[in-house]
């Protein structure tokens, strides 16, 4: 992996973690290991990325890329 990829994607996780932290959200490294509240977390902070890729997670139907319709 190039310097530049790698600065990219490190800015990339900064921002989704500074975008979350903002919302008050928690951080899974926060919460005990194998609680529920740790998983939850890890969930959520799955389906943040994804949004921030541009792939809407939807329970009911998967992942759909680009705006619902």
């Amino acid at each position: 992996m190039e310097d530049n990829d790698y600065l990219a994607a490190f800015a990339f996780c900064v921002t989704v973690d500074a975008i979350r932290k903002a919302q008050g959200k928690m951080m899974p490294e926060d919460l005990p290991v194998g609680s529920m509240e740790r998983m939850q977390a890890e969930v959520d902070l799955i389906e943040d990325t994804l949004r921030m890729l541009g792939i809407a997670p939807d329970a009911a139907n998967g992942f759909q890329d680009g705006p619902e319709e």
